[in-house]
């Protein structure tokens, strides 16, 4: 279940066309009049990807956010690679002897 506030709908829909996004599980705009807007959203993501791909994915949300919205500022994109029950877990553990 997504968590938007305002009308958000075509933030995610914005955020979800980027390649290897799985969901958007929550996203808040937050308006700070003449300043702009920011907007904060936690993106599942594949366990899979690398770190290196996740920075170079974290900066295409951004841009497909800014595009959506003109008048966004500053976006803040939390990760969740554990964002659906088809994860496994040791996909996420860190484990202690590696």
């Amino acid at each position: 279940m997504t968590h938007e506030t305002g009308n958000t709908f075509h933030l995610t829909e914005a955020i979800e066309s980027v390649e290897h996004v799985r969901s958007v599980t929550a996203i808040d705009v937050i308006d700070r009049g003449d300043a702009g807007t920011i907007v904060v959203a936690r993106v599942g993501l594949s366990p899979v990807l690398r770190l290196p791909e996740i920075v170079i994915l974290i900066d295409e949300i951004s841009t497909a956010v800014r595009k959506a919205e003109s008048s966004v500022t500053d976006v803040f994109v939390e990760p969740d690679i554990a964002s659906d029950s088809a994860t496994p877990t040791e996909a996420i553990v860190i484990r202690a002897l590696d």
